[in-house]
């Protein structure tokens, strides 16, 4: 590729594969230092790249309509010209939509670029690479730059923590605006007793996730000692909770976001997967907890919400992570 070239990502969805999918970025901008390169996202998703070093300009559709898409793909062509398109999805809409708008060339999963599901997905974005012609490095490792004030704010946030060691637990999750999973959060009542191992080994907890989980969340604290019940659930904006996770030792989660994050900075992530293939999924090298009970991993994004994963109403599989599972994982990043 001769010049400076021009790279389009669009990845719409959800949270945390939008996240991932910074690990793309980063590698395009290390492969060429001088390239523009863009990303096309939903609002939803749209903080998780804020300050982002590898992304020249941030297209942002408040709701992710065709109109809105193929408006948003028109402008970056007439500002920056014809574009390598990185299309970080399966869809047969998007590709056709793509190519017609006669953009550049365009790689997509399932269409010119292999979709292999038993591929971890960093391996998955890998081949996208491979098709642009670079070679991927050895370790694709997804970026959440935060600002000064925001690693401030979440430091702070542990104020009271002292010299302990420092777990953000995250008990909910599993759901985002067009589709939700309830089966993919592990039982409160086991975060409950988790929570209670940790307040006798002395670790300072505080308690993260969105809107939608804070009275499960309020269910646990009520149950904890005073100095436990760090409830941070829907009352802080997401790249706050972000700082917080930077200032931890350790999250612990469900299948969720809070996870992704730890990855994106660098943070250790212990992770609680039942219906989800933690093998695909979960950061290499970073501890979790698969359940299984015979019946899965069952998810399959192919399928989407019409598959069996969220079709079941009986997580049987994350009923089979003990607490005792988890915690022996968790105890390794105890301060000593």
């Amino acid at each position: 590729m001769s010049g400076a070239p021009r790279f389009l990502i669009v990845k719409l969805a959800a949270a945390g594969d939008v996240l991932l999918t910074t690990a793309l970025a980063r590698a395009l901008r290390s492969a060429y230092p001088q390239a523009t390169l863009g990303w096309i996202t939903t609002a939803y998703a749209a903080p998780l790249l804020q300050h982002n070093p590898d992304v020249d300009e941030l297209r942002v559709l408040r709701t992710p309509s065709g109109w809105q898409w193929l408006r948003a793909l028109r402008n970056w062509q007439r500002r920056y010209g014809p574009s390598m398109i990185l299309l970080a999805h399966r869809s047969r809409w998007l590709y056709a939509t793509a190519r017609l708008s006669g953009g550049g060339q365009v790689l997509a999963f399932g269409h010119t670029v292999p979709y292999r599901l038993e591929q971890h997905r960093l391996e998955q974005l890998a081949h996208l690479l491979a098709a642009a012609g670079i070679r991927a490095p050895a370790a694709l490792r997804p970026r959440l730059q935060l600002s000064a004030s925001e690693l401030v704010s979440g430091e702070a946030l542990w104020q009271d923590a002292g010299a302990r060691t420092r777990w953000a637990l995250a008990p909910g999750g599993a759901s985002n605006p067009w589709s939700a999973m309830p089966n993919r959060v592990w039982p409160r009542e086991r975060f409950l007793e988790l929570a209670q191992r940790a307040c006798a080994a002395g670790v300072a907890l505080r308690w993260i996730g969105g809107a939608g989980d804070r009275d499960g969340v309020d269910w646990i604290c009520r149950r904890l000692p005073e100095g436990a019940r760090g409830n941070l659930a829907g009352v802080l904006p997401l790249r706050h909770s972000a700082g917080v996770i930077a200032a931890a030792d350790l999250v612990i989660g469900n299948d969720s976001l809070p996870l992704v994050l730890a990855q994106a900075l660098d943070r250790p992530a212990l992770g609680m997967y039942g219906p989800t293939p933690a093998a695909q999924i979960h950061a290499p090298d970073q501890p979790f907890v698969q359940g299984l009970a015979g019946c899965g991993p069952c998810y399959d994004p192919r399928a989407g919400v019409r598959g069996q994963a969220y079709r079941c109403r009986h997580a049987r599989c994350l009923e089979q992570v003990s607490v005792d599972a988890v915690w022996s994982s968790a105890q390794l990043y105890l301060r000593r």
